[in-house]
């Protein structure tokens, strides 16, 4: 599915979008209603482990694209236990960008 696309959608549901990990901060979130989860396409990332170290990053759950999909297909934010995508624990977090 096309980055566009994909944020099309989560812009239809209500949800902000953030492309640059820079700009993902926790201060800048309510947590009454809100909570930031990162969602990435494991396919367009051109090194195999980059995502399992981007939840360190921002401090946020990291969830697949399918979370999304299946989210919007039920009409129901989904848990996100299923969908969760392991983090790997590093001393020096180095996350490489994802291909557009």
């Amino acid at each position: 599915m096309p980055i566009d696309q994909l944020e099309w959608m989560v812009r239809l549901c209500g949800a902000s979008v953030v492309k640059e990990l820079s700009s993902f901060t926790l201060g800048t979130v309510s947590m009454q209603e809100t909570r930031p989860i990162v969602v990435v396409q494991p396919d367009a990332w051109t090194e195999d482990n980059g995502y399992h170290a981007i939840g360190h990053v921002c401090e946020a759950p990291v969830v697949t694209r399918e979370w999304v999909l299946d989210s919007v297909a039920l009409c129901r934010c989904q848990k996100l236990d299923t969908y969760l995508i392991p983090q790997i624990p590093t001393a020096a977090t180095d996350v490489s960008e994802p291909q557009a």
